[in-house]
């Protein structure tokens, strides 16, 4: 996947998940997380930009295993972090409801099927 591609598509993601929190932060019960929302899609934005970037570098490394440790080490990290901003958010925040988490795992879910989209096509550069 050239880089062209990606961030051609990466806009286009985003735009589209954009529009979706809009409406979403419209509804009566998530508007009091509307921050959150847009701070969380800007975090995977540059998230999904660094992530193409290693990848696209490991890909085409000399070392067969650096693709593979890149793509479960940015799995493992982002899920980390999800968890961490949903328990910092808790903490932190102490909304008074759980509503919060459904705009962030929206994004999160939408980021996540591109991200691995792309490091598919990624992993097949050299193949």
């Amino acid at each position: 996947m050239s880089q062209r591609s990606f961030f051609i598509q990466l806009g286009i993601l985003s735009f589209i998940t954009a529009a979706l929190l809009f409406f979403l932060n419209r509804l009566p019960p998530l508007q009091a997380y509307s921050a959150l929302s847009w701070i969380s899609l800007a975090v995977f934005i540059a998230l999904s930009t660094f992530m193409y970037r290693a990848g696209y570098r490991a890909a085409t490394s000399d070392n067969k295993n650096d693709f593979t440790n890149a793509v479960l080490g940015f799995t493992v990290g982002k899920m980390f972090l999800a968890i961490l901003v949903i328990l910092g958010y808790s903490q932190l925040a102490q909304p008074p409801d759980k509503l919060f988490i459904i705009p962030f795992f929206a994004i999160y879910l939408i980021y996540t099927i591109f991200e691995t989209y792309f490091m598919m096509k990624l992993g097949r550069m050299n193949a």
